[in-house]
């Protein structure tokens, strides 16, 4: 979000004309780093551990593939509902910096890895938004090294220490709620359309059995099909 020189943004919510107040980012949200663990920690159904992998762009999601140890390796708190995960190192550089809020884990059963970073906020739809902007992504290109086979790295002091514009807590709230019913939003046309893509798949797998009865070519039922999506597209959105 662009601002003028007092500090004030150029788009606002109606009813906010106070200037933004800046602020290090470790004052608005505590980060702490990752678990470290040996490989004779990992078992089976121990406490799940957050890597990368657990950030899709910037969705939360639980993995098949997702490494668990046993309690006793667990010296860290547990990541909570409403932390926001962090990639802070990782071979290739342009995943170091995506985030993600966490969602739907059960208590005390979760922890993030090593080369994870967890920031904690009462605020955390704001904080995950205000790491959408400009700035973040300036940070993100300055101070993480990377390229020609180093392990690109986001340091947690380096983080902490950066100064942010925040508003007001009433008018933070504001900011938050509106991008996490937009992401909500995004969320259910998503679950929409690979609905109605994977009708459509059905459809043309079994057009040959259903409809006709008789052998047809790929092309020709990928033809028909594009015609059934364009149909269902018609009714429904």
């Amino acid at each position: 979000m662009s601002t003028n020189k007092s500090n004030k943004p150029e788009l606002r919510f109606k009813g906010f004309s106070d200037d933004w107040e800046q602020r290090k980012f470790g004052e608005i949200a505590a980060t702490r780093r990752g678990l470290t663990y040996k490989p004779g920690d990992i078992v089976d159904g121990g406490k799940r551990v957050l890597r990368s992998s657990n950030i899709n762009e910037d969705t939360f999601e639980i993995c098949e593939d997702d490494v668990f140890v046993n309690e006793g390796a667990v010296n860290i708190p547990y990541v909570k509902n409403g932390d926001i995960l962090i990639t802070s190192a990782n071979g290739s550089s342009r995943l170091v910096g995506k985030h993600a809020i966490v969602r739907d884990i059960p208590e005390n059963c979760v922890v993030h890895g090593g080369f994870m970073l967890l920031a904690s906020s009462d605020e955390p739809e704001f904080v995950n938004a205000l790491m959408s902007s400009q700035w973040y992504t300036r940070f993100i290109n300055v101070f993480v090294a990377g390229g020609n086979g180093a392990i690109g790295n986001l340091n947690k002091n380096d983080l902490d220490e950066q100064i942010v514009l925040v508003p007001s807590t009433k008018e933070r709230k504001k900011i938050g709620t509106y991008f996490s019913n937009l992401d909500n939003l995004i969320t259910l046309h998503q679950r929409k359309i690979i609905y109605i893509l994977k009708e459509v798949f059905i459809w043309i797998i079994l057009i040959k059995r259903v409809v006709l009865k008789k052998p047809l070519s790929l092309n020709y039922r990928i033809m028909v099909g594009r015609k059934k999506l364009l149909s269902i597209l018609q009714n429904r959105i």
